[in-house]
């Protein structure tokens, strides 16, 4: 059954399995905390190969990549790096706990859909991801990381509000109508209905009492993260410092993801069926996509970038 650990009773099943023992407590703290950390799923001489190759990457092309530099000399979020960078897709297909630990909570095998690539930090303010990641059945989704390098104060980590999964979904619906007058009118993306379900949300959170927590990770470690669990970036005190993470953003295989105008409308039938076709990497499916874009505002068809013509780092 697809949304395993939206069941109830879950976590008492889990505890019974006969299964490895590091994906059962993770499993676990997924449901109960809201995240887990698995430590040490990449060895860190291949993150820092892999980081390595980035920046030979980038240099090849230095025509797209230099356009983009932000104030301090780094490179904002790259949307789908993975598609024209493919030393990223080990960071996915060859995680065997990380990844054991959500298709036993989908309930299926998982597949990568879209990545974000971090240089830096991101400093974002608390907010869920479902309103953008909004899957049919709903909340079929984790948001993931791979830390290419530690995540402290200095660099900028992840905040949770802790426990913040459990705090209840608000009337969207109605939401919607008093914004939009009528329920056919949302649109797939909107700013200010984003910031105002996210502000509504943790606003309630802090109201029960929950508190913003960090999350320290070294090199190599993993994240999964409960399509409902406020987060965020913490602020960075040294900008000159770099941050290297691949944010995976997952889902089980064949499942739609689409936006506000589906988490808005939760009544209304939309397809459950993915549109998109799949590429096969190391018995794992991706999504296949054709551009690269940074910040989700510069795009590029991936055709547009040289690619490395040695080994691969993971090969």
């Amino acid at each position: 059954m697809l949304g395993f650990f939206l069941q109830p009773g879950a976590t008492d099943q889990i505890r019974a399995m006969d299964i490895d023992e590091q994906v059962k407590i993770h499993a676990i703290e997924v449901i109960e905390n809201g995240y887990t950390v698995v430590r040490g799923t990449i060895p860190e001489d291949r993150c820092l190969s892999t980081i390595d190759r980035f920046e030979q990457f980038a240099a090849l092309n230095a025509d797209i990549f230099d356009r983009h530099r932000l104030e301090h000399g780094h490179y904002p979020r790259i949307v789908n790096l993975h598609a024209v960078f493919p030393d990223l897709l080990p960071l996915f297909t060859r995680n065997p706990v990380w990844l054991a630990v959500q298709d036993l909570l989908f309930g299926g095998p998982t597949a990568l859909y879209t990545s974000l690539f971090y240089e830096i930090g991101s400093q974002q303010p608390l907010h869920r991801d479902t309103p953008v990641f909004c899957t049919r059945p709903e909340y079929l989704y984790f948001g993931t990381t791979v830390y290419l390098e530690a995540a402290g104060d200095e660099n900028g980590c992840l905040e949770v509000l802790k426990g913040g999964h459990r705090i209840p979904q608000l009337d969207r619906e109605k939401m919607a109508l008093r914004r939009y007058g009528n329920l056919d009118n949302i649109p797939p993306l909107d700013d200010d209905a984003w910031i105002e379900y996210q502000d509504t949300t943790v606003k309630l959170g802090r109201a029960m009492g929950m508190k913003t927590e960090k999350v320290y990770v070294g090199a190599g470690d993993s994240l999964i993260w409960h399509p409902q669990l406020p987060h965020g970036g913490s602020a960075i005190r040294d900008m000159n410092r770099t941050r290297f993470s691949f944010v995976m953003h997952t889902t089980p295989v064949g499942v739609p993801v689409y936006h506000q105008q589906a988490f808005f409308n939760p009544n209304r039938p939309f397809p459950e069926t993915a549109p998109w076709t799949y590429i096969d990497r190391d018995g794992r499916k991706i999504v296949e996509c054709s551009t690269v874009s940074f910040n989700h505002q510069s795009e590029y068809p991936a055709e547009s970038f040289k690619t490395l013509e040695d080994r691969l780092a993971y090969a």
